[in-house]
C-alpha cells in the first residue's frame, strides 16, 4: 500500500487533465505559476489562508507586509488583482524589486544610531543626496515644525527641489494650527503633497524613505523640547531593500488611510449641517406657519360667534382673513420648494413672454397691497417689450420675493425696478430692483443668498435663497449691494430669446 501524503500531488495525468491545468499568479510578485511545476511553487498558510508563491524570498516579503497591514491586508488582494491594483503597485515591490534583493551582493548596512546629533546629520545627508522621490512621515505636528523651521530644513529642502525639479515629494504629518501657514506654503509654493494623519494613525516615529534606496526611522521621547536633539530617541537607518520597501508600505499605508479618514470627516460635517438646517427649518416653518393661521382661526371664530356683525365688519374681518391666507399660501410654497431645491427635484417650464409686461403686473398687484408706507415703485426700461425664455410663473416668484424684500426694509422713498439689455452682452437682460432702505448689513453680506439668512428676526429667510436657485436654473446670475447714499440694489440676469 502507498503511504503518500495526501499533500502530495499526483504527477500521472492524462492528456485531458494536462490541458485542464490550473495557471496561478505569486501572491506578491504576481508571477505565473502553473500547477503542473507544483515541485517549484511555494504554498504557505499566513493568518489562517493559503497562499502561492514563486520563492522564499517572495514569502519573507509578503510576510513583512502582512506584518504592517494584519488583517487588512486581504482585503485588497487576490491572485490577479493584488499586483495590478495602483495602489499596491506603490505599496509592494515589483518582481525587478524582488530580483534586485535576491542579488544583492554587498552586506546591506543595518545601524542603530544612539547619538542624535549623529542622526540629524545622516537624516540631512539623505535628502541633499534625493533625485526622485522623499517621503517624510512626522510624528506630531511639533517635530514637522522642529524640523522645517527651527533647523531650517526647509532651506535644504528648496536646494533640492531647485536641483531635481521632477522630484517628487510627499508629507504626512498629525495637524497643528501652527502649522497650517506652512503646510499651506509647502503646498502652493513648493508643490510638495501633504496630508494630515488623524489621531487614530499617529506613530511616535519619523520615517525618512528616499528614493525607495534609504530609509530613516526616528524614535520620538519627548515632543515638548524646543530643538529636535531633545526629541529624538534612538534612530535606525537602513538601505536594505526589503527593509526600506517595508516602510514604504507603512507610509503608503498610512496615505491611503489619511484620504479615507478625510472623506468621512467631510462627510460627518455634512451631516452635521445638514441637522442643522433641518431644524433650523422646522422651528422657522413652525413659528411662522402659527402666526398667519392664529388671526384666520381666530376671526372666522368670531364671524361665527358674533351675530351682530354688519356687513362693513364682516368684510373687514374678511379681507384681514383672506390677507393672512395668502401669506400661509405664499409661506407652504416657499417651504416646498426649498425641499424641492435640496432633493435636486426643482424644475423649470420654459416659455418665451414679455419681462417687462410681468414686471408691469408684479408691480401693479404689489401697490395694492401697499396701505402704510410712503413708498412709491416705478419701473423703468428701455424697450417696451424685451422677450425672455423663462418660467414665467418663477420669475414671477423671483419679482415679488425683490420687491416686497425692498419694501420690507424700506418706510419712505422710491423703489426703481429697472430691465434693459446687459451693455456687454445683448443677449441677457439685466433687472434691477434699487429702493432707499436700510441696505444690506455687513454681518449678513456674504451669506445674503444663503438658506435662513435673514437681515430681522421676521421671516424664513428662504425669500433670497429660493430666487438664487430660480435665477440659476435659468443660466443667469443674481448679486446685492448697497446703493453709494441710501438703501440697496438686487440685480438678476435672464436669457432673452433674440438679438436686435
Amino acid at each position: 500500500m502507498n503511504n503518500q501524503n495526501e499533500n502530495t500531488p499526483t504527477h500521472t495525468k492524462n492528456e485531458e487533465e494536462k490541458e485542464a491545468e490550473v495557471m496561478l499568479n505569486c501572491s506578491l510578485c504576481g508571477k505565473k505559476l502553473f500547477a503542473n511545476e507544483s515541485s517549484d511553487i511555494i504554498i504557505e498558510e499566513i493568518a489562517g489562508a493559503q497562499y502561492h508563491f514563486d520563492n522564499p524570498q517572495c514569502v519573507i516579503m509578503f510576510k513583512r507586509l502582512n506584518h504592517a497591514y494584519g488583517k487588512n491586508l486581504k482585503n485588497f488582494m487576490g491572485t490577479t488583482q493584488f499586483i495590478s491594483d495602483p495602489f499596491w503597485d506603490k505599496t509592494i515591490p515589483t518582481e525587478q524589486e524582488i530580483n534586485e534583493i535576491n542579488q544583492e551582493v554587498s552586506k546591506p548596512d543595518i545601524r542603530v544610531i544612539n547619538n542624535p546629533e549623529e542622526a540629524l546629520k545622516r537624516a540631512d545627508q539623505l535628502i541633499k543626496s534625493a533625485k526622485n522621490e522623499i517621503l517624510l512621515l512626522f510624528s506630531s505636528a511639533n517635530a514637522l515644525h522642529r524640523r522645517l523651521v527651527r533647523a531650517d530644513s526647509l532651506d535644504m529642502i528648496r536646494e533640492v527641489i531647485q536641483t531635481h525639479k521632477e522630484i517628487k515629494i510627499r508629507v504626512l504629518t498629525p495637524f497643528d494650527e501652527k502649522i497650517s501657514d506652512l503646510v499651506n506654503y509647502l503646498k502652493e509654493s513648493l508643490n510638495i503633497d501633504v496630508k494630515f494623519l488623524a489621531e487614530p494613525l499617529q506613530l511616535k516615529v519619523t520615517i525618512v524613505v528616499v528614493d525607495r534606496s534609504y530609509s530613516m526611522a526616528v524614535e520620538l521621547v519627548n515632543d515638548d523640547v524646543y530643538n529636535s536633539i531633545d526629541a529624538m530617541g534612538l534612530s535606525t537607518y537602513s538601505n536594505s531593500k526589503s527593509t526600506v520597501l517595508y516602510y514604504v508600505s507603512i507610509f503608503e499605508s498610512l496615505w491611503k488611510q489619511a484620504d479615507i479618514y478625510k472623506k468621512a470627516e467631510e462627510l460627518y460635517e455634512q451631516l452635521k449641517y445638514k441637522n442643522e438646517t433641518q431644524r433650523q427649518f422646522l422651528n422657522i416653518a413652525a413659528h411662522e406657519l402659527r402666526n398667519p393661521i392664529q388671526p384666520i382661526l381666530g376671526l372666522a371664530e368670531v364671524m361665527l360667534s358674533n351675530k351682530n356683525l354688519n356687513v362693513i365688519q364682516q368684510e373687514e374681518l374678511l379681507r384681514i382673513i383672506i390677507n393672512n391666507a395668502k401669506k400661509l399660501h405664499f409661506l407652504t410654497n416657499n417651504l416646498l420648494d426649498v425641499a424641492r431645491i435640496d432633493e435636486n427635484l426643482f424644475s423649470l417650464e420654459l416659455q418665451q413672454f414679455d419681462i417687462v409686461e410681468l414686471a408691469n403686473e408684479v408691480i401693479k398687484e404689489v401697490r395694492n397691497q401697499i396701505t402704510n408706507k410712503k413708498i412709491k415703485i416705478d419701473l423703468q426700461y428701455n424697450e417696451k417689450c424685451l422677450n425672455v425664455i423663462g418660467d414665467k410663473i418663477r420669475l414671477n416668484q423671483v419679482f415679488l420675493n425683490l420687491i416686497n424684500n425692498s419694501i420690507k426694509y424700506t418706510d419712505e422713498g422710491d423703489i426703481l425696478v429697472s430691465i434693459k439689455r446687459d451693455s456687454n452682452n445683448d443677449t441677457i437682460a439685466l433687472v434691477q430692483i434699487k429702493d432707499k432702505g436700510l441696505g444690506i448689513q455687513e454681518n449678513v453680506k456674504q451669506k445674503l443668498f444663503s438658506k435662513f439668512t435673514k437681515g430681522t428676526k421676521v421671516g424664513t429667510g428662504l425669500g433670497l435663497f429660493i430666487c438664487k436657485n430660480i435665477v440659476e436654473s435659468h443660466g443667469g446670475k443674481i448679486w446685492a449691494e448697497n446703493n453709494t447714499d441710501k438703501g440697496a440694489t438686487f440685480s438678476f440676469t435672464i436669457p432673452t430669446s433674440r438679438t436686435r
